[in-house]
Formats: structure tokens, sequence, C-alpha cells
């Protein structure tokens, strides 16, 4: 309906709806982590295939995450595609425990595809005029490491057995609770109302030439952060199944789908608790650019204790340190501040694509490694190697930042 200026008028936005939205989106992501890998061992997918259900997906991820920046910047709105690729996800649950380990593996990369499309969320979330963006992508990581912890939580009666299938009982009721929290994600999202913003320019620009140097720069620097964090962590639920789920955890019987479940679940309680931290800390630059290089090297610290000291504690503290949160809070918040509105949501986009290009990528090697026979702790030390270099590539990305631009460049500036 046109306003008085002819215009169309926009329902008044609801950050704290993106935020529900995001929050019941991520509850099904967390159960899928806790069981996709131990699914995909039981159909006899074997160690290739669950390490890569949890990375390659990222790959239609990756690619749909710059892909609905794109297109959100050639429409001019971001609600409706959020609101429809999340309500498509909902069925795609139904159908897991009809196939078997390959027709998995493929659903979830088309589930990945659609969920990708949460990058909207996160740009709706820095554009509110007159908003500081740091502590909203903040409150957003929390809604988002929330949902997880739901999730897991939800999924560890369902993992009470020996092994655990999508066509039993349990599995059955679990894709419908995944179904019906997804659908709930989508009526969230349709009630937030929208922000309105100008459209990118068509042509070359409008295809994405158009974005600045420091967003491509800080891309590709977060691949390689991305890439040797992956070679560890798609490698853990392997390793858990084979060597440290025997001992229980830390004494407790729980069997290896517990057990990961568990480990989720401690994980996204620390990101709960630093997700607010990481915003207020990623709006100040001078801040958030220390962020970005220390978090780097606590990631490369990290890989290098894991493989030094390869036991349960170490695995497991390693694991739920959550320096993710720290990290993609001030990436994105310096990506949002080197770019436009017309360009916001392809900035946003390409900085989520190249943290799922590093899942991929370290994924993908991870599971060439341990498939080729190579022990877990040889290729712990791959990824701690990487992990070191990845750090030091960061000082000179953050040093040749800009100075911040005056006030916050927001959709309605």
């Amino acid at each position: 309906m046109p306003g008085a200026g002819g215009g169309p008028v926009h329902a008044p936005f609801s950050f704290s709806r993106v935020a529900a939205g995001t929050w019941l989106a991520y509850a099904s992501y967390g159960v899928l982590l806790a069981v996709l890998p131990f699914v995909e061992l039981e159909l006899g997918g074997g160690p290739l295939l669950a390490t890569l259900v949890l990375g390659a997906p990222l790959a239609s991820q990756t690619l749909a995450s710059y892909g609905w920046g794109w297109l959100s910047d050639r429409r001019g709105g971001r609600r409706g595609l959020l609101v429809v690729a999340t309500a498509l996800q909902a069925p795609i649950f139904l159908l897991l425990p009809l196939g078997g380990a390959v027709e998995l593996f493929v659903l979830r990369v088309l589930q990945s595809a659609l969920f990708g499309s949460v990058v909207l969320a996160t740009t709706l979330a820095t554009e509110e005029a007159g908003r500081s963006a740091g502590p909203r992508l903040g409150w957003l990581q929390f809604a988002s490491s929330g949902g997880m912890l739901l999730g897991v939580v939800a999924s560890v009666p369902l993992l009470s057995g020996p092994t655990f299938r999508f066509d039993s009982a349990g599995g059955w009721a679990l894709v419908g609770l995944l179904a019906a929290l997804t659908a709930v994600a989508a009526v969230a999202y349709a009630l937030a109302g929208d922000l309105p913003h100008r459209r990118a320019p068509r042509g070359p620009a409008g295809a994405g030439s158009h974005l600045r140097r420091e967003v491509l720069e800080l891309a590709g620097a977060t691949t390689a952060v991305a890439t040797f964090r992956y070679m560890a962590v798609s490698a853990v639920p392997v390793y858990l199944a084979a060597t440290l789920a025997r001992q229980g955890f830390f004494g407790v019987p729980f069997n290896e789908d517990q057990q990961l479940a568990v480990w989720l679940a401690v994980s996204s309680l620390f990101n709960l608790a630093a997700a607010p931290l990481s915003g207020r800390l990623a709006e100040p630059v001078a801040s958030r650019r220390w962020v970005l290089v220390l978090s780097a090297s606590a990631y490369a610290a990290i890989w290098v204790a894991l493989f030094a000291v390869p036991n349960y504690a170490v695995t497991f503290g390693v694991w739920v340190v959550p320096v993710a949160v720290f990290f993609t809070v001030a990436g994105v918040r310096e990506a949002t501040d080197a770019s436009t509105p017309e360009e916001r949501g392809r900035a946003v986009g390409l900085m989520t694509a190249a943290f799922n290009f590093g899942g991929l990528a370290g994924a993908v090697v991870a599971g060439v490694v341990l498939s080729l026979g190579v022990g877990i702790v040889p290729m712990f030390g791959l990824s701690a190697v990487g992990a070191v270099g990845a750090a030091l590539l960061w000082v000179p990305v953050v040093r040749r930042l800009p100075p911040a631009r005056p006030g916050p460049r927001t959709s309605g500036s």
C-alpha cells in the first residue's frame, strides 16, 4: 500500500522477533550437528561422509549466503526472502528418515542452501537507523547460541539407545519437532516487519564488483582462519566415536551420540554467556580490531594444545571455548562499517560465506586425511600449523583497514 510520499508502507520493524526466529531456526541446526555424523556412520557412510556431512553442506550454504544477500540487495527487501526460505526447510526434515546415507547427505545440502538465508536476519540487525549494530549482532549471536542449546537439549532424550537412526520411533519424533520449530521460526520472521533500503544498482556494480577492497580482504582472512578451525572441529566426532567415547563423559556412561550432544550444549552455554560481550566489543573500532587478531591467535593456540595433549579433557576444553562468537561478530561488524546500504546484504553474505567456505575446505581436508589412514593426532598437527599461519595473516589485514567512517551506516541514512 503506498504511503503519503507514494512509497510502500513498511510494518514497524521488531528486532526481538527477528531474534526469536533466529533462536528457533538454530534450534534445529543444533540438533543436526549432534546427530548427523553418527547417523552417517550407522548408515554405512564411513568416515568421509561422517565428516563431510558437517562440512560439505556448507558449500551450498556458502554460495547461498552471498546469493541471498545479493538477491535482497537487488530486490530492495530482505524479510520476504527470509520467510520463504525458512518455511521451505520444514518439510525437508520430514524426508530425512526415508533415505540412506547418500540421500541424507543430499537433503542436508539442500536444506543448508535454504538455511543460508539466515544471513538476512544478520543484515536486518545492522540496518535500523539510530541503532548500534555491534550490540545487536551480539544479541543475535546470543539468540543463535540459545537456539543451539535448545536443540541439543531436546535431542538428548532421543539419543539414549545404543544407536540412533532417523527411521526409528525416536527419529520420527525428532524430525517432527525440527519441522515444527522451523515453521514457527518462519512465522516469527513474517511478523517482524521490514526495513526499507535502496536497491543495489543494476549492471556490474549490482553483480558484486562494487564491494570494497577491505571487505574482500576481511573475507579472505576469515576463510583462512575457518579452514584450519574446521579441519580440527569436523574430525572431533570421528575421534570421539573411535577413542574418546569409551570412557564416557568424565565418567558418566553416555554413548557417543549423547556425549557429542552434551559437548554442543556446553559449547552453546559458553557462547550464550559470551555473545552480549562480543557485541559490545565489536562496536568500538579499536576493540573490534583487537578482537579479530586475538581470536585468530586463540584458534592457533587451542589447536596447538589439542595436538600436543590429545586427551578427553583437552579436546573437550578446546571445543567449548567461545572463540567463534567473538571472531564472527567482530568480522561482520567490520564488514558492515565498510559497506554502503546498497551493498550491505552482499557484504554480510560474503563474510558469512567466507566462514562457511573455510568450513567446507577444512572438512574436506579432514575427511580425505582420515580416509587415507593418517591418524587423528597428525591431522590435528596440520590444523595447528595452518592456524598459526592464518593468525599471522590477520595482522597485516587489520593494519590496512581504514579509520572508522563517521557515524553508523544504516539504511535510513
